[in-house]
């Protein structure tokens, strides 16, 4: 059982060989096979192509910027222009990124196809407390204003850009804020499943 807060000092940053932009990784985990699932935020300064990731499946989403489109994934570009609207593509495939109006900053959870499956959804928190069921691994990370959360006995404050990570954790999280909180929650079980969209 354990339950960790990771603020964005905690983050590991490394710059884009291309120079096109950041990648901030706020957790992830591995096995002896490499990677399970990782969750990063991408600062992105310049069109370009997308790393190649075999075998692992993707989910993305704007977290502020003009937005940018996607091209490779379907007969027409991807359009991503609505902060926190998901969308999950193959790891493999050959992506390039347009940039709308200048850089963006975007959400990613990567996860390991067949080995775990994730359940990505985006809440609304506001003074009407909400009870969630916690997985394997729980992740909740705030993308705006404030969260007070309960745990249990315990019970903590979550600012924007703090991601709260529960794992090996059984029963709930109570949330509740003062402000309408815009939260992305993760849960991520072992499972023969692709990750979905909640």
């Amino acid at each position: 059982m354990s339950i960790e807060m990771i603020t964005p000092q905690q983050w590991q940053t490394q710059r884009w060989q291309n120079g096109g932009g950041i990648t901030h990784q706020l957790c992830r985990q591995d096995d002896e096979q490499g990677l399970l699932w990782r969750v990063s935020i991408a600062e992105v300064a310049s069109d370009g192509p997308f790393s190649r990731f075999d075998n692992i499946d993707r989910i993305i989403m704007l977290l502020s910027g003009g937005g940018f489109s996607l091209h490779g994934v379907g007969a027409n570009p991807q359009l991503l222009d609505t902060p926190l609207m998901p969308f999950a593509f193959a790891g493999e495939t050959p992506i390039h990124c347009s940039l709308m109006s200048g850089a963006v900053r975007d959400f990613n959870l990567m996860t390991r196809r067949g080995a775990v499956q994730a359940n990505l959804q985006v809440l609304t928190i506001g003074r009407t407390q909400q009870t969630l069921a916690l997985s394997t691994q729980t992740l909740i990370y705030i993308a705006s204003g404030s969260v007070n959360a309960v745990i249990g006995a315990k019970r903590l404050t979550l600012q924007a850009q703090h991601m709260l990570s529960l794992s090996n954790e059984t029963g709930i999280v109570q949330l509740s804020s003062s402000d309408n909180t815009q939260v992305i929650i993760i849960g991520i079980s072992d499972a023969q499943l692709k990750p979905k969209l909640g």
